[in-house]
């Protein structure tokens, strides 16, 4: 019921508008301006509620969650999600459930970003899915927006999930800053106060990880400057009085601003000779084994038949060291097992001479139909040059390169930059489910101007 000085309502009974495996959303209307509220739950409910969470608040939306309900059963406007979120893994609205929107101001120019963080709860009955779709419920049902506010979404599992589309005008900022200001939100209450339950989540590696991919993949779609101006915590962009992203995210900012690109990598070792040493003596027509290691920094995993050591200089060149074992005559190997980022990958070729003579080639690291690793924007590096091998074949020559070296350490040069381009990634994401069945949590709402 509603109270303010002088008046109240009667008791309400309120409309239970969504039901999951952890949340239930509901809803009433007061019918008048109230200054606070109280809220009853029968006695028998106790046990089974973890948490409540109510605001009294103006509907800005007060139809957006009937509108949304009823649509959600018919066919409605749906964007496409741009190829290269699908391919960094970022789960569409339609694979998770999402309700048909209630927006229809449109965005064209994103140039800067917020991060949030929803300050609630991670999941939903043990699933990251379930949180995200009773927060849109509560957020549509209470009134308070037309659809999710931001738009995308982080799990602290590291799942990545598409908010509202990237078409439609954000409504997560506030302070006069939502024009072209996209929201990156993650899953969580990442503060040491005011959380579902009283201590705040830990942020996670993995979800940090993937969040910095994320925000990246946006800068460079978008030609948004990762920079502190751009890319800001909510509370941190003017008019807000919020404590969100939580300081436990905030701390962390600057990771999220850091240069990353999907296909990156740094030399460890080799088994043959590096740039300027004598060239690699090596028999007549027959075939010799090498082997070079080189550490994943980019934020994208190396998979066997997708990332190959291919012909450079020129790119694709057939190679007079061919031999029958390479998949194809420009590319030499492909790594042996999949390669997370901060892993080591593994090439191993053989090497082919017909006849006696110097042989000189050049190797560069593809992702087959997405980017060449040295190529801007998705590529970060090594450059096409960097890994030459110089072959001198006789038929007197007997060498015994060691086709298993140990893995060396990073030397100067390692680091590399970023870099930009599109296709089909084989970046595979599943959705972790926590092994935690969460008791019964109810939410009332009403609606928040934001």
């Amino acid at each position: 019921k509603g109270i303010r000085p002088g008046a109240q309502s009667d008791w309400l009974p309120m409309e239970e508008t969504f039901v999951g495996q952890g949340h239930r959303v509901l809803v009433v209307d007061l019918g008048a301006r109230y200054r606070s509220a109280q809220i009853r739950v029968a006695r028998a409910d106790d046990a089974r509620i973890d948490s409540v969470g109510w605001e009294l608040l103006t509907p800005a939306f007060p139809d957006a969650g009937r509108i949304s309900r009823e649509a959600s059963a018919q066919p409605g406007v749906s964007y496409a999600l741009a190829s290269p979120l699908t391919q960094i893994g970022v789960i569409d609205r339609g694979s998770w459930g999402a309700r048909a929107s209630g927006c229809s101001a449109t965005e064209d120019d994103w140039y800067r970003m917020a991060v949030h963080h929803t300050a609630g709860l991670q999941t939903s009955g043990g699933s990251v899915q379930g949180a995200l779709q009773a927060t849109q419920a509560y957020t549509m049902d209470s009134g308070g927006y037309c659809d999710l506010p931001y738009q995308m979404m982080v799990g602290y599992d590291g799942t990545l999930w598409e908010g509202r589309s990237l078409d439609l005008f954000s409504g997560a900022t506030g302070g006069g800053n939502n024009d072209g200001n996209l929201a990156v939100c993650f899953m969580g209450c990442y503060h040491p106060s005011g959380c579902p339950g009283g201590a705040g989540d830990a942020v996670t590696e993995e979800m940090m990880a993937r969040g910095r991919l994320l925000i990246q993949t946006l800068v460079r779609l978008h030609d948004i400057a990762s920079t502190a101006d751009a890319i800001r915590g909510h509370r941190d962009w003017p008019g807000n009085a919020t404590a969100c992203p939580g300081d436990f995210t905030h701390a962390r900012l600057d990771e999220l601003r850091t240069d990353l690109s999907w296909y990156a990598a740094a030399e460890l070792t080799r088994n043959f000779p590096s740039e300027g040493e004598p060239a690699l003596l090596i028999p007549v027509d027959q075939p010799v084994e090498l082997t070079i290691e080189l550490q994943n920094l980019g934020g994208l995993a190396w998979q066997p038949g997708s990332t190959f050591l291919g012909t450079a200089s020129p790119r694709d060149g057939e190679s007079a060291l061919y031999d029958v074992s390479w998949p194809s005559a420009n590319r030499a190997a492909t790594v042996d097992e999949i390669v997370e980022p901060g892993q080591t990958g593994r090439f191993r070729f053989f090497v082919h001479a017909a006849s006696a003579g110097e042989y000189t080639q050049s190797f560069a690291l593809v992702q087959e139909g997405t980017t060449w690793f040295a190529d801007a924007p998705w590529g970060g590096g090594p450059a096409d040059e960097a890994i030459v091998l110089r072959v001198q074949a006789d038929d007197e020559a007997q060498p015994e390169p060691d086709p298993d070296p140990e893995p060396g350490e990073m030397g100067e040069g390692g680091q590399v930059s970023a870099g930009c381009n599109s296709s089909n990634s084989n970046a595979s994401l599943g959705l972790a489910l926590l092994a935690l069945l969460l008791t019964l949590r109810l939410r009332s709402r009403g609606a928040r101007a934001r």
